[in-house]
């Protein structure tokens, strides 16, 4: 089988499931553009790398394409068209002096306390109580915003508590339990008085019952910042975004495992999954970045070391 052939197979299997698949449909034509002539067994993991650093191919891009190639070698290679995957074995190590604002609980109630007066404009196109109920389930999963606001009912297991994100960031799928509180969050949003559910239609939903757009959650989110009084005082030119719920949830676990003296170091694997990294390095840098944190880590250091204990 040709790549060219692979390809396009691949693209309308993904499109016909019912993804967009756009963007990744126009990185795999690409791709063909330089090998689609070539057997898709003969690939190499030369020709691979050759595509990944090609021009205008910064760190992030290099890995969407890195994460995109990935899997749709893994595909073929699940029926037999591929033997190996000719993938280069790691990505481009970089720095970033970005730094992601995790919120404090207390920041977490103000912005919740300020909700109601955030919506209250009449041409706000989400009711203060979906905006309050994004807002907790994007903190209490750890969910990207475009994967949240993109669900639909049929994704959505709230007898077992359970949510299926399909071919999201680095086209991966994954299932998400929910725990009790945020299951019981979503119980109560979808018993909202009026509400006639579909299994195609998005569990948040607008005003007018449309699906809600992620531009609307982000600078929904910079008015409510401002109005709670919630703010950087660091150096950093980048005040706190709805995306940054889901660094504070990956912190916040961490530093509860270490209170509870689990084994962090076993468990972040299980994170990462539950996260939907590509790799195990983007958990693990959640481990430098609260005092709160820090501090949890150093006592359980001081303890293995001068408390005659073993570290678990």
């Amino acid at each position: 089988m040709k790549l060219q052939e692979a390809s396009d197979l691949y693209i309308l299997r993904r499109q016909m499931a019912g993804e967009k698949f756009y963007g990744p449909a126009s990185l795999l034509r690409s791709f063909c553009r330089r090998y689609g002539d070539k057997s898709l067994m003969s690939i190499t993991a030369t020709e691979v790398k050759e595509f990944l650093d090609g021009p205008r191919t910064g760190p992030a891009t290099w890995r969407v394409k890195y994460g995109m190639l990935r899997v749709f070698f893994e595909y073929w290679r699940r029926r037999g068209d591929v033997k190996m995957l000719p993938m280069p074995p790691t990505a481009p190590k970089y720095t970033s002096s970005f730094l992601p604002y995790i919120f404090t609980k207390q920041e977490l109630r103000s912005l919740l306390d300020a909700i109601p007066r955030c919506q209250q404009r009449p041409h706000c196109q989400m009711s203060a109580v979906t905006f309050r109920a994004l807002l907790l389930f994007l903190y209490g999963t750890g969910m990207r915003v475009g994967e949240a606001v993109h669900l639909r009912m049929a994704q959505v297991d709230l007898d077992h508590g359970v949510i299926t994100i399909r071919g999201t960031k680095f086209y991966k799928s994954r299932l998400v339990p929910l725990g009790r509180d945020v299951q019981q969050l979503l119980l109560d949003y979808v018993a909202i008085p009026g509400r006639r559910d579909r299994s195609d239609q998005h569990l948040f939903l607008s005003k007018s019952r449309a699906a809600i757009k992620r531009a609307v959650v982000e600078r929904s989110f910079r008015r409510l910042r401002q109005l709670a009084g919630v703010h950087r005082n660091d150096d950093s030119s980048y005040q706190p975004r709805v995306h940054d719920l889901r660094h504070t949830f990956a912190v916040h676990r961490v530093t509860d495992w270490y209170r509870q003296g689990a084994d962090v170091q076993s468990l972040l694997p299980a994170l990462s999954t539950y996260l939907g990294h590509v790799d195990l390095a983007s958990t693990q840098r959640y481990l430098t970045m609260t005092p709160d944190l820090l501090a949890e880590a150093n006592r359980r250091y001081q303890q293995y070391v001068y408390g005659g204990c073993d570290e678990r």
